[in-house]
């Protein structure tokens, strides 16, 4: 009868920790999951932010560039910031544009974690 009762307790107590680390788990998924819709909309925002500014290039286009800039900055990785930074600096450069441009794409890309 005590084996009996170990055992059951032993299952039980398996359960209760199979619950616990199943919890914890999904716990953390969700959070992954926030963290990459966030980023998602923060990057999909600044990227048609910056193509209607280039397009416009009216003050209201580029205050709405700034606007997604600093939403991307809560959320980003240093290097997506990083690139973002390119961004405005290569304003007048259009070769390093170019480059700067590929640069904040691969960094998005790398940060969100889809493959080229």
């Amino acid at each position: 009868m005590t084996q009996f009762l170990s055992l059951l307790t032993a299952f039980g107590l398996g359960s209760i920790i199979t619950a616990l680390v199943q919890a914890f788990l999904a716990r953390s998924s969700q959070k992954d999951e926030r963290a990459f819709r966030e980023k998602q909309a923060a990057y999909i925002g600044l990227l048609e932010a910056f193509h209607k500014a280039a397009v416009e290039g009216s003050p209201e286009a580029g205050n709405a560039f700034v606007y997604w800039q600093m939403r991307c900055d809560l959320v980003a990785t240093t290097s997506v910031r990083g690139a973002i930074r390119l961004i405005v600096e290569t304003n007048d450069d259009r070769p390093a544009r170019e480059v700067a441009i590929e640069a904040m794409k691969a960094a998005m890309r790398a940060d969100l974690g889809i493959s080229d």
